[in-house]
């Protein structure tokens, strides 16, 4: 609980839902010990709406300073939400976090079965679960419908196999001296898989739609140098393997610019090295790498189309040459990608920092 709360029924109340939890979660997987500990902290005010962001933040915190699984963090706030109109819980599989409110529940006879039903569905999505028609994964669109079922057997070999995955020892816990490299060397290796997995998760190809600024100052960018006569000289007068290493140079560079100009390696405070927390830098960074190579086909497609509908007299006077093939007009096209790639990035970091995260952390507003 994260929130200054002086009212010792409403307290009581959220230490039962954990105890609730605590009992199903018991039953519904024996095979597995569950220790969850109720801890107040007063770091907001119990009055206004709460920006999610923050509280995952915080319960990520919590959860590496404790050597914890899982964390959620139970606020009596509304949530500020995103995209929806409200939202009632934020569950993010990359931190192991969930934000949830019990500002819309009934605090009544059935205020515990209701914020543990909806902390089973969180936890539901973060056990790589999706929405389903029945048990706890019914999207919980009207709170009065909250109610604790058992997970189908379909869901409960998904959610046993995450499980036993995350009760494996843990790198930290198998030597205390590690180098930079070697550690996140283990990490990725851990678990190759999962990590590929997470990462088509992000959907990372939608990431010129979902970071305006970013396509905007590459298609900018690109619309300066198509009809600027240096870069046709450049572009299609370059030697093809130095084009390629420009190009991959370029897109690890406004990766590596994206990264940390928006601060997503500070996901919590250091507190000594941790795999979980190494394991989403490299699912976050390679989202991002994924999606600056989206980026450079979408502006390579944009300039090649373009180069075709330029008169080839005038792009012949441009480029200096007698003769503009196809393959000439593609390279060029790379060319103007490579260049927009690195004007993208820096537009990106005119993005909002917490909007950023929120869109890559957030599983969903439920």
């Amino acid at each position: 609980m994260a929130v200054d709360e002086r009212d010792l029924s409403r307290i009581k109340a959220f230490r039962q839902a954990a105890d609730q939890l605590h009992q199903y979660l018991s039953v519904q997987f024996p095979q597995f010990q569950w220790d969850m500990p109720f801890i107040h902290r007063a770091l907001f005010s119990p009055h206004g709406a709460l920006d999610p962001l923050p509280l995952l933040e915080a319960g990520m915190h919590e959860k590496t300073s404790h050597v914890w699984d899982y964390a959620l963090v139970v606020v009596p706030n509304e949530l500020t939400p995103l995209e929806r109109i409200f939202t009632i819980g934020v569950p993010s599989s990359a931190l192991e976090v969930a934000a949830l409110s019990s500002a819309r529940l009934n605090y009544g006879d059935r205020f515990s079965e209701q914020l543990s039903a909806l902390a089973t569905h969180l936890l539901g999505h973060m056990w790589g679960l999706e929405h389903a028609e029945t048990g706890p994964m019914v999207p919980p669109e009207d709170c009065d419908t909250l109610t604790l079922d058992d997970f189908s057997e379909s869901e409960q070999e998904i959610i046993i196999d995450r499980l036993e995955e995350v009760a494996d020892q843990r790198l930290e816990e198998q030597q205390s001296r590690w180098s930079w490299l070697s550690f996140y060397w283990h990490t990725f290796w851990a678990d190759p898989q999962s990590i590929f997995i997470d990462v088509l998760g992000y959907k990372p190809w939608r990431l010129p739609i979902r970071m305006g600024r970013l396509t905007a100052a590459a298609l900018a960018s690109i619309l300066v140098l198509v009809l600027a006569a240096e870069s046709w000289e450049i572009g299609t007068n370059l030697y093809f393997p130095t084009l390629v290493v420009a190009t991959v140079l370029s897109i690890f560079i406004a990766t590596i610019l994206l990264f940390f100009g928006q601060n997503l390696n500070n996901i919590a405070r250091e507190v000594g090295w941790r795999e979980q927390l190494t394991r989403t830098r490299i699912v976050l960074f390679q989202t991002l790498l994924v999606g600056m190579i989206t980026v450079w086909g979408v502006l390579f497609t944009i300039s090649f189309i373009t180069a075709l509908f330029i008169p080839r007299s005038v792009t012949l006077v441009w480029s200096g040459l007698s003769t503009l093939g196809l393959p000439l007009l593609a390279q060029h096209a790379a060319f103007m990608a490579t260049t927009g790639v690195l004007a993208a990035a820096l537009g990106g970091n005119l993005e909002e920092e917490d909007t950023l995260k929120a869109k890559l952390f957030f599983d969903e507003e439920t």
